[in-house]
């Protein structure tokens, strides 16, 4: 575990590892330490109705354990968290942003594939485990 980043941030590698987050001041907590780790971090924005979003879930999910402690990675429920929404612009759902150094360098609208979402963060010199 890193001692930089609370429990709740830890990069991806257990069941979870796009845990919920639960406030805006929560994001920005994770973010600084991602940004302390030198850990890219990803973040999905998803909402409960969406079913474009659940379909995007377990794609994230195989992506994220494959980067292990290479990658933060969280979801926001975009309903439950409109400022951070608005903050980051998110017009549709689901959104998924990259950040390095605590700034937004990438984002994708929509569905994408697990493949897709490889090569999408490979763009991004985010390195994965290699798979069988």
């Amino acid at each position: 575990m890193n001692p930089a980043m609370p429990p709740h941030s830890q990069p991806a590698t257990g069941a979870t590892p796009l845990a919920l987050m639960e406030s805006s001041t929560a994001f920005d907590a994770m973010l600084g330490a991602s940004v302390a780790a030198g850990l890219p971090l990803l973040l999905t924005f998803t909402g409960p109705k969406c079913m474009i979003c659940r379909q995007l879930a377990p794609m994230l999910s195989v992506v994220v354990r494959e980067a292990g402690d290479r990658l933060a990675s969280a979801r926001a429920d975009a309903e439950a968290l409109p400022d951070l929404s608005e903050r980051y612009a998110v017009r549709s759902l689901p959104t998924t942003l990259l950040f390095r150094n605590g700034l937004v360098v990438d984002r994708i609208a929509g569905f994408a594939t697990a493949g897709s979402l490889r090569d999408w963060l490979a763009k991004h010199a985010v390195t994965l485990a290699s798979r069988h």
